[in-house]
C-alpha cells in the first residue's frame, strides 16, 4: 500500500515508453494506479486498513476465549456466478483503447492488410491463435466494414476470458486447491485478466488454456479425469502459444503420479502395460496436435522452412534468451545478472500479481525462521497437488527470468504474465496448508486480494484511456 501511495507522488511524464528515463520506466509495475482518481484510491486504502484493524480488534478481544475452528468458509455459489457474469460484461464494456503493448499494432494491421498476398494468416509464434483471428476477420470484415483486426480481438478475447472464468469457477467449486473464495479471488484479481479486455495479442487463449490444463491436471491427480484429456488440453494450449511448453514437466509428473495409483491386479503383472498407457496418453495427443499444426502451416505456405528462417524463435535477432555477459544486438536490453534485469522481473510481478510472490516468500521465511512453531500440518509430506503446482509455477517463473523480451519488459509484460496463473494456485494451496485456522486465512489474505483488485481496476481504467504513439 505504501508503494501504491508513493508512486502517485512522482511527476507525470509525457512520453510513456520503456526506453525513456523517467518515472514510469522505473515504476511501470505500479504506474497504473497513478491514473486512478484520488478519491477511489483513498476509499480502497481505507477499506483495506479498516479490515486489518478490525481483525486486530477481534483478536485482542477474543484471544483468551476458545473459538471454534471453522473448516468451511466458502461463499455461496450464487455469488461466484454473479461475479463471473459481471466480469464477462466488463470484458466487453471496457475494451483496451490503444495498441501500445508488444506486437498489438502490427497484428491489428497485418491481419487486416488490404493486399491478400501480404496479409498475416499464419505464424509459428502462435499458430492457432493467429489463424483463428485471421479467419474470423476474413469472414466478417466485408459485411462489418472492418478496416483492421481490432474488432476481432474485442470479440474473441472476452470469449477466452469466459473460458478462463469457467475454469476458475470449477476450481473454486471443487475446492481442489483452497476454499472457493480464495481460489476464485486470487485468479480473478491477477493482471492476466487484462488479456480479456479486447486485448490485441496472442496470449488470451493461451491464458485460458493454461488454467483449463491446471484444473484438469488436478482432477487427474485426484483420479477423476483421464490423463489423455489433460494432455490433450495442454497440447492444444501449445498450439495456441508454444511458450506454454514450459508446463511439460508438470504433465510428466501427472503421468508419474498415475503410475503410483494402486492397480486392480498385482503390480508386477501390469507395470509394463501401465507405463505404455501413460506414454501413449501423453505422447499421442502431443503427436496428433503437433502434426495437425504442421499440416495447417504447410497448407498455408508457412511451413517448416519459414520456422527455421524468418519466423524462427527469438524475435528480431533470433536470440531467445537474456545474454549472460554482454549485449550484442538492439533487441537485448540487459544481461542476465544485472540490476536492470532484476528490476524488470520485479516490475513484472508488481504489474500482474503484486501480492503473490511476496506472500510465498513470507511463508517460506516464516517456515525457516528459528522462532516458528511447527504444526501438525508441517509434519505431513508435500501433497501431490503442491508438487504439481510447484513444477508448473517454477517452470514458468524460470522462463520469465531467462527469456529475452525484445520490446523490453514493459511492452512484453503479456508474454510473462502467464506465469502468475500457476504461481497463484501454488500460493492458494500453500496458504491453506499453513493456516489451519480459517479465521487467520481470511484475516491475512482478504486485504491482499483487495489490494490486488485495486491495482487491476486502476490498470483496466488506464487502458480504456486513449494513447497516441509519440511522433
Amino acid at each position: 500500500m505504501g508503494l501504491q501511495l508513493y508512486v502517485r507522488t512522482l511527476p507525470a511524464t509525457p512520453i510513456p515508453i520503456p526506453e525513456a528515463d523517467h518515472a514510469e520506466s522505473a515504476w511501470w509495475g505500479l504506474w497504473p494506479v497513478t491514473y486512478a482518481p484520488t478519491w477511489a484510491v483513498s476509499i480502497a486504502i481505507v477499506l483495506i486498513v479498516g479490515w486489518i484493524v478490525s481483525w486486530w480488534i477481534i483478536e485482542w478481544r477474543t484471544h483468551t476465549k476458545p473459538i471454534p475452528n471453522t473448516r468451511s468458509t466458502n461463499v455461496p455459489y450464487a455469488i461466484l456466478w454473479i461475479s463471473l457474469l459481471l466480469l464477462l460484461l466488463a470484458f466487453y464494456a471496457f475494451p483496451i483503447a490503444h495498441t501500445r503493448w508488444g506486437d498489438a499494432y502490427l497484428l491489428s494491421k497485418a491481419i487486416g492488410w488490404p493486399d491478400p498476398a501480404l496479409r498475416l494468416t499464419h505464424s509459428w509464434q502462435a499458430p492457432l491463435d493467429v489463424f483463428l483471428h485471421s479467419q474470423v476477420w476474413l469472414y466478417f470484415h466485408a459485411g462489418m466494414a472492418w478496416e483492421d483486426a481490432i474488432p476481432v480481438y474485442q470479440l474473441l478475447s472476452p470469449l477466452a476470458g469466459l473460458l478462463y472464468l469457467g475454469a476458475a469457477f470449477r476450481l473454486a467449486c471443487e475446492q481442489r486447491v483452497a476454499p472457493s473464495w480464495l481460489t476464485f479471488g486470487l485468479l480473478t484479481s491477477l493482471g492476466v485478466l487484462q488479456l480479456f479486455f479486447g486485448y490485441i495479442e496472442n496470449y488470451s487463449f493461451a491464458a485460458a488454456g493454461i488454467l483449463l490444463y491446471l484444473w484438469l491436471g488436478l482432477r487427474t491427480i485426484a483420479g477423476k479425469t483421464p490423463l489423455w484429456i489433460t494432455a490433450s488440453a495442454l497440447a492444444l494450449t501449445h498450439a495456441f502459444h508454444p511458450s506454454t511448453v514450459v508446463l511439460a514437466p508438470s504433465l510428466l509428473y501427472c503421468g508419474w503420479h498415475c503410475l503410483r495409483i494402486p492397480q486392480p491386479k498385482p503390480r508386477n503383472n501390469r507395470q509394463w502395460r501401465a507405463v505404455l498407457l501413460i506414454i501413449l496418453s501423453i505422447g499421442l495427443p502431443m503427436l496428433l496436435v503437433g502434426l495437425g499444426v504442421v499440416g495447417l502451416m504447410e497448407s498455408g505456405g508457412h511451413g517448416i522452412d519459414v520456422l527455421t528462417s524468418s519466423d524462427r524463435p527469438g524475435g528480431g535477432d533470433a536470440r531467445p534468451f537474456v545474454p549472460l555477459w554482454a549485449i550484442s544486438t538492439r533487441w537485448e536490453h540487459y544481461t542476465m545478472f544485472s540490476w536492470l534485469h532484476l528490476r524488470d522481473f520485479l516490475q513484472q510481478q508488481l504489474l500482474v500479481a503484486p501480492v503473490v510472490l511476496p506472500s510465498l516468500l513470507l511463508v517460506l521465511i516464516a517456515t525457516l525462521a528459528p522462532w516458528y512453531t511447527k504444526s501438525k500440518l508441517d509434519d505431513a509430506q508435500p501433497s501431490a497437488v503442491l508438487r504439481f503446482l510447484l513444477l508448473a509455477a517454477f517452470g514458468y517463473l524460470l522462463f520469465t527470468w531467462v527469456w529475452n523480451p525484445d520490446y523490453g519488459g514493459q511492452r512484453d509484460w503479456d508474454l510473462f504474465s502467464l506465469a502468475a496463473i500457476p504461481t497463484s494456485l501454488l500460493l492458494a494451496a500453500t496458504l491453506t496448508k499453513r493456516f489451519s485456522d480459517q479465521r487467520y486465512l481470511q484475516a491475512g489474505t482478504i486485504p491482499l486480494l483487495m489490494l490486488q483488485w485495486l491495482h487491476l481496476a486502476a490498470w483496466v481504467y488506464q487502458n480504456t484511456l486513449p494513447w497516441q504513439w509519440p511522433s
